[in-house]
C-alpha cells in the first residue's frame, strides 16, 4: 500500500493518491516526467521536499531496513549485479545478502529461470550476455524473492514478444498471491496489458489516475463503428454521433461513447435495419497522451 501526498522532490508536484494491496500500478508519461523518480520516493532512494510518502504503511526512509526485506526492486539504472560475474553467482550473493533458505531458493531459481529463460545461460559472464538476456536475469533476480512489493522501472526494454508473455505470467502469479506490483514504462501497450490501474504523470502533475477503461473516458473517448447493412437504411438523426456516411451497404459512424455508447447505437439501428457484421474502432489511447502536454501549451 502507498500513499503519496503533495511530494515535490525534483519534478514530482501535488501528487495525492493510494494503491491498494493487491493490484498491478501502471506509471505512464513521456520522459521527464517523474516515473522513475516517484518509484524511488516509493522505495525510499530520495526524499521528498514537503509532504509524505508511505510504504506498507511506513515511512520508507526512516524505516528503510524493516521495509528492505518487503520490497523488491528493479531500477534501469541501478544494476543488480557485478557484470564481471556470472548470473549464478550473482544470485547466491543475493541469497546470501537476504538470507534466503536453501530448498527455497533452489526451487524458486529452477521456476523463474524456465519461465524467464535464461536456465541455459545461468552460469555465463554478465558483461557478455545481450541486453535482452541480460533483461531477463534481472527480472529473475527481482522476482527471485518473495516480497510484499514489486518495483519495477521500464522492465520491457530488450525484451522480445516471449519475454514480454513471461514478464505478464510472474507479475499475474504475484498479484494472484496477494501482492502489489509498481510498473514504469513509457509503452501503453505493456501497461494496459499489465495494470489494474493507470497513474499518468505529465511534467510532475497527476494528469490521470484510474482504470484503462476511465482513461478511454477521459482521455480518448472518439470511437467509430462500421457495420455492414441488409435492407433499408437506419434513421439516426436523433442520436447525438460527430458523423457518419453509407457506401452502398456500409455504414460508418464516428461518435464520443461518454454521450451515446455502442449498444444504443445498434439497439436503434436494430429498429429497422438488419446487421451483417459490426467492427468496432477505439480512439488512439497513445496518441491522446502524447497530445496532452501541447493542448496544454496551446491554453
Amino acid at each position: 500500500m502507498i500513499i503519496c501526498d503533495k511530494v515535490s522532490k525534483f519534478i514530482l508536484q501535488n501528487i495525492d493518491l493510494h494503491v491498494p494491496q493487491g493490484i498491478s500500478l501502471g506509471i505512464i508519461g513521456a520522459s521527464g516526467a517523474g516515473k522513475t523518480t516517484f518509484l524511488k520516493l516509493v522505495s525510499g532512494l530520495l526524499q521528498a521536499d514537503s509532504g509524505f510518502v508511505r510504504t506498507l504503511r511506513l515511512d520508507p526512509l526512516k524505516n528503510r531496513k524493516a521495509l528492505a526485506s518487503r520490497i523488491s526492486v528493479l531500477f534501469s539504472d541501478v544494476p543488480l549485479y557485478d557484470d564481471r560475474l556470472s548470473i549464478k553467482v550473482c544470485l547466491e550473493e543475493m541469497k546470501s545478502i537476504y538470507g534466503i533458505e536453501e530448498k527455497l531458493f533452489s526451487e524458486r531459481l529452477c521456476y523463474v529461470s524456465q519461465v524467464l529463460g535464461f536456465a541455459e545461460f545461468l552460469n555465463s559472464n554478465i558483461k557478455g550476455l545481450s541486453l535482452g538476456q541480460r533483461r531477463r536475469a534481472e527480472l529473475g533476480m527481482t522476482f527471485l524473492r518473495d516480497a510484499d512489493l514489486y518495483l519495477f522501472d521500464e522492465p520491457c526494454i530488450g525484451l522480445d514478444q516471449n519475454g514480454k508473455a513471461a514478464f505478464y505470467k510472474l507479475v499475474e502469479e504475484k498479484k494472484n498471491e496477494g501482492k502489489t506490483v509498481l510498473i514504469s514504462s513509457h509503452s501503453i501497450e505493456d501497461i494496459t496489458a499489465l495494470a489494474d490501474r493507470i497513474l499518468l504523470l505529465d511534467e510532475g502533475k497527476l494528469a490521470f489516475y484510474g482504470s484503462e477503461e476511465e482513461m478511454h473516458k477521459r482521455l480518448a473517448p472518439m470511437e467509430e463503428s462500421f457495420i455492414e447493412l441488409e435492407g433499408q437504411l437506419p434513421d439516426i438523426s436523433e442520436l447525438e454521433v460527430e458523423r457518419y456516411f453509407v457506401e452502398k451497404d456500409k455504414m460508418t459512424i464516428r461518435y464520443n461513447s461518454n454521450h451515446v455508447s455502442t449498444k444504443e447505437l445498434l439497439e436503434r439501428i436494430c429498429e429497422s435495419s438488419k446487421i451483417k457484421s459490426v467492427s468496432v474502432r477505439k480512439a488512439d489511447l497513445a496518441e491522446s497522451i502524447k497530445s496532452i502536454k501541447s493542448r496544454r501549451k496551446d491554453v
